[in-house]
């Protein structure tokens, strides 16, 4: 079977199944699209007869849920992130350092063990105190502030090649 083959056969069940997570068609379709970009990308590695559709299928959850999850980040951050985040560069490099940031940033924040990433979100996107998460989570003061101390140390550490960019973007 050839990539465009499987490409053919399946866009249109597979992007079916992604409605069911997104309840976008386009959002569904894009995501079905970004995954066989993904695997294209990768053809020379990848042998094209050896998907099956349960590992089409599972890929697509798996993105449908990280949109969503995505989505819902976004609805949970503090308006004042949320409004920077919506006055992009203008200058077309700057514009691509800074989504290529974005997306490294879910990345680290995705490698944060769960309840460091808890324990950031809370502070760094609801903009809620060290008080206030020890409280809800029941931890102590001390422990919230060192996941977000860890938290920023990783991220500080992983997105560095960024700082500069982000920091002309900010001002």
């Amino acid at each position: 079977m050839t990539f465009e083959a499987l490409f053919r056969e399946n866009f249109r069940p597979l992007t079916v199944y992604a409605m069911q997570f997104v309840r976008e068609k386009a959002i569904a379709e894009d995501i079905v699209q970004e995954l066989f970009v993904s695997l294209f990308e990768k053809k020379e590695t990848l042998k094209v007869n050896s998907f099956n559709k349960s590992y089409l299928y599972k890929a697509v959850y798996n993105r449908c849920l990280n949109h969503n999850r995505d989505q819902k980040l976004r609805r949970k951050m503090n308006p004042a992130i949320q409004e920077s985040l919506m006055k992009l560069p203008e200058d077309p490099h700057q514009l691509a350092m800074f989504i290529e940031f974005q997306d490294r940033f879910l990345q680290v924040l995705d490698e944060l063990p769960q309840k460091r990433r808890q324990v950031f979100e809370m502070s760094r996107m609801e903009g809620k105190s060290s008080g206030e998460i020890a409280d809800s989570l029941k931890l102590s003061k001390r422990t919230v502030e060192k996941h977000i101390q860890l938290a920023l140390k990783q991220f500080r550490k992983k997105l560095i090649r960024y700082m500069n960019v982000l920091s002309l973007f900010i001002m």
